[in-house]
């Protein structure tokens, strides 16, 4: 039995496809449009989830969809009827309805599916717990915008939970917009900000959230106006904080820092009372998290330790995209749900994967030189670490691309992390983003202990961990000493855990710092033409696409150039799911 679920028409669609609780393939639109945080229908997606099962729209048994339209509506009448100008309601819950229908050609029935259970669903179905607690908290969904649950073998039942206006994503976002960056898009920057700053304007930001004994809070709606305000503030936040508002492009001053600093420790000490709260509720030490702010590792991992909970599971596609598989989740039957062991969720590798001998023609056809290891793992890995610990960069892709924001070793940037140096020289030559952004590592599971103060394996960057050895890791370690570790499973990530160990080899460190492979502003690479494009518009050292290594000093100067028009870009060359060639135009 065949469920495809579908999150669309706000940001960050995507798809999934789900076989008797088993995910078959799960993707983001932006990966295949190019066009960051898409909230189009996932057509593509969608096409991919079905090539991906050898099946078509035809074969699906159920579909889901991540809310309920009419539930939506009427907090968007709500809203407008409160406005004194802005847009007016225009779609319809029958308009979604038969957006999905025609854009899909589906003629069955649509499972629509809370939006905050199809998040809560998201996590605790593929925790591999069979008890736990949920706490489900971002912006907001059709009204909720903090929920609590609890899971307990098939069943997922609603502990109680906060409405809009009250929203601690929200209070998150009107920060990001207050500090001059894109709400509901930006809010990591002011996550690697904070840790640059004091919390000196904490006392000022308590009085907007006032949290109540039944574990819920309430919003200054003087101040915080996410109804009629498009900033999300009025005016007299500038009075409160006395500081007013950084415009975009103005200089990052010490001040905007601790502003950051003290809207992340409200944001940390509000999601650990909301836990201490949601842990008096059932008798359980295990916690799954999902929602937009579990995106947020340092709120995780410092209200997860400060809770009574002893176990934790974060989706790793948290945002929107992963309510795809959760409504998907929901709209299976119970006895499907209640096998667990298929569903576990022990990586994020659900999306397309392309194979070496399509990448040769695509490389060939395109004039690019390359490296051939088709049938030698044993020597790509040995050349990429060797490279690797001469202080290269690599733009690493192989096997199925990560479902959800991180990238997990299918499609990374990977530097050495001993070189303080190499932060600076990714930020600003290649990612070209601000300068206080932090970069992750990524280290072998068996020896994370050695480098990182762990207590818990991190497979999906969603966790935050004190840096044993900041003295031989200078590029990973964050300014306060931290940093977003990703542990590294031998058997779930073969080839990435044999490149770790052969640089630890090389070096006595088995650490890289691993980064997102995309330019600042694009979603992540998805196919060969998308990270060769990437490449050759970039500085970086070299490309391991699949079995094959091109050194950008072998390149054609006048392909580089003809990266940055594509419509010149590798003429003629493409591909697709499976390895099959089709026009790239």
């Amino acid at each position: 039995m065949l469920t495809l679920g579908i999150s669309a028409y706000y940001h960050d669609a995507a798809a999934c496809l789900l076989s008797d609780g088993r995910i078959l393939g799960a993707a983001q639109e932006e990966r295949f449009t190019r066009q960051k945080y898409d909230p189009a229908l996932p057509v593509n997606a969608v096409r991919y989830c079905l090539e991906q099962a050898g099946a078509t729209i035809a074969d699906v048994d159920r579909l889901a969809f991540y809310e309920v339209p009419r539930h939506k509506r009427s907090r968007q009448e709500w809203q407008a009827a409160r406005r004194t100008e802005g847009p007016e309601v225009k779609v319809t819950a029958q308009e979604t309805e038969a957006r999905l229908r025609d854009g899909l050609q589906w003629t069955g029935d649509i499972h629509f599916v809370d939006h905050h259970r199809a998040h809560a669903a998201s996590a605790y179905y593929v925790s591999g717990f069979d008890d736990a607690a949920v706490l489900v908290c971002d912006a907001v969904g059709e009204w909720d915008t903090t929920t609590f649950w609890h899971g307990r073998g098939p069943e997922l039942t609603r502990l109680g939970g906060v409405r809009f206006p009250d929203s601690l994503g929200l209070f998150y976002s009107c920060l990001t917009s207050y500090l001059g960056y894109r709400p509901n898009s930006d809010e990591y920057k002011v996550m690697g900000l904070a840790s640059y700053g004091k919390p000196t304007y904490e006392a000022s930001l308590r009085k907007l959230l006032e949290l109540d004994a039944d574990g819920g809070f309430t919003m200054d709606t003087q101040v915080l106006d996410f109804v009629g305000e498009p900033e999300g503030y009025r005016s007299n936040l500038a009075e409160l904080l006395g500081i007013p508002a950084r415009r975009p492009g103005d200089p990052v001053l010490p001040h905007h820092a601790d502003i950051a600093a003290s809207g992340q420790v409200v944001l940390e000490s509000t999601v650990s009372a909301l836990l201490d709260w949601l842990s008096r509720q059932r008798q359980t030490t295990n916690l799954c998290l999902a929602g937009g702010v579990a995106l947020n590792c340092r709120a995780n991992a410092v209200a997860f330790e400060a809770s009574a909970f002893t176990r934790m599971f974060v989706q790793p596609a948290a945002g929107d995209a992963g309510t795809a598989l959760g409504a998907a989740l929901c709209a299976e039957p119970p006895e499907i749900r209640t096998a667990a062991a298929p569903s576990v969720m022990r990586h994020a590798y659900l999306g397309p994967s392309y194979g070496s001998d399509a990448v040769a023609e695509l490389l060939t056809g395109a004039g690019v030189p390359f490296r051939d290891f088709r049938n030698d793992e044993q020597g790509l890995v040995d050349a990429v670490a060797g490279a690797l610990a001469e202080g290269r960069t690599v733009g690493w892709f192989h096997g199925r691309m990560e479902f959800g924001p991180r990238a997990l070793g299918a499609r990374s940037i990977l530097a050495d992390p001993r070189r303080e140096d190499m932060r600076d020289r990714l930020n600003s030559k290649i990612k070209w983003r601000e300068e206080f952004r932090p970069f992750a590592p990524a280290v072998p599971e068996e020896r994370a202990e050695e480098f990182f103060v762990m207590g818990r394996t991190s497979p999906f960057m969603i966790d935050l961990f004190k840096v044993r050895r900041p003295d031989v890791l200078g590029a990973v370690t964050h300014v306060d000493g931290t940093a977003r570790v990703q542990t590294v499973n031998a058997a779930v990530a073969p080839r990435y855990h044999r490149l770790l160990h052969r640089f630890g080899t090389l070096t006595g460190v088995p650490v890289l710092l691993n980064t997102s492979f995309n330019l600042s502003d694009e979603p992540v690479v998805c196919t060969p033409v998308d990270a060769l494009r990437t490449f050759l518009r970039s500085s970086l050292d070299l490309l391991c696409l699949e079995d094959l290594l091109v050194d950008a000093a072998s390149v054609p100067a006048e392909l580089r150039e003809a990266a940055t028009e594509e419509h010149r870009f590798v003429a003629g060359a493409g591909l697709r799911q499976g390895g099959e060639l089709y026009s790239f135009f």
